[in-house]
């Protein structure tokens, strides 16, 4: 049950950290931001929809009450458990790794974004490519 719970704690986590992420991209310090941003976007919509899932499942099927009552500290059907932050930022941290290359590993759902227009790749003198 305990990992359960964890996993059902720290998927939010997971797309906090992501949605938080996804802000510091920044056109003057990435060059090529699109593809992070495909990943990002494809990482929280498909953990999203798991979440959705995963909630219905504590709920209907374990009838879990996972109720947050301070940082680390959670009541689950009138039980307290503690996690500590290293626990919460390896649970969360497994969460994005098992969407990125792991057990849920998801398909990136390409976008196309224009690039800066001043971008110009490394090594590459833009008068020989006219």
């Amino acid at each position: 049950m305990n990992e359960l719970v964890l996993k059902y704690i720290c998927m939010p986590m997971a797309i906090a950290t992501l949605k938080h992420n996804e802000k510091l991209y920044d056109q003057d310090k990435f060059k090529i931001v699109p593809p992070y941003l495909d990943l990002h976007e494809s990482l929280i919509n498909a953990i999203e929809k798991d979440f959705l899932e995963l909630k219905r499942e504590v709920i209907q099927d374990h009838y879990l009450n996972i109720r947050k009552q301070s940082t680390g500290k959670y009541v689950v059907n009138g039980k307290v458990m503690e996690f500590t932050s290293e626990e919460l930022r390896e649970g969360t941290k497994k969460v994005i790794q098992s969407y990125m290359y792991g057990e849920n590993m998801i398909d990136i759902e390409h976008k196309e974004i224009p690039l800066e227009p001043k971008y110009t790749p490394p090594d590459v003198d833009s008068e020989d490519n006219r």
